[in-house]
């Protein structure tokens, strides 16, 4: 994490985050702003890469140890939903048929489905399920990353598919 002395360490929480749960990571030093990109796990300047820093209600404090645990768990930024591809056929009892994730980077939001190959990439599964026009959207169901894990070794016989 480099030098942590000169920085102030803040979390963005606002509902359904929580600061002990939070939705970013925020460091200042002087009046230079930053956050930790949860898509490629650094830091980047406010200035030039987003529009602004979330106002002083959805900050909240905390150390520098905290920063660094918050910053070195990779998984505690990241939610993984079971893949149904109808609410149908989940209420008919039918198993998922992959896991979907999300990372809400300050910068976007990233979504990947775990695909043929073995491989995760950048899907609208978790859009169109949540998108109200949508006429026979996929059904998720939220699940822990142990539980990711566990299904994707169950149906694709991989280990280690949620590694970041």
């Amino acid at each position: 994490m480099g030098d942590q002395s000169n920085y102030e360490y803040f979390v963005k929480a606002t509902q359904p985050y929580t600061p002990e749960r939070p939705s970013s990571l925020w460091r200042r030093s002087g009046d230079e702003w930053e956050f930790l990109s949860l898509l490629d796990w650094g830091w980047h300047k406010v200035k030039g890469t987003i529009e602004h820093v979330p106002g002083p209600e959805a900050l909240f404090p905390v150390t520098a140890e905290r920063a660094a645990e918050l910053e070195a768990d990779r998984q505690g930024w990241v939610t993984y939903w079971a893949f149904y591809s109808s609410e149908r056929r989940w209420r008919a009892g039918k198993g998922p048929t992959t896991v979907v994730r999300r990372r809400r980077s300050p910068e976007r939001i990233f979504d990947e489905t775990f695909m043929q190959g073995d491989v995760w990439e950048p899907d609208s599964a978790i859009f169109e399920a949540f998108d109200a026009r949508q006429t026979n959207p996929p059904h998720l169901e939220e699940i822990t990353v142990d539980e990711a894990e566990r299904l994707l070794q169950e149906l694709r016989g991989v280990l280690g598919a949620t590694e970041l």
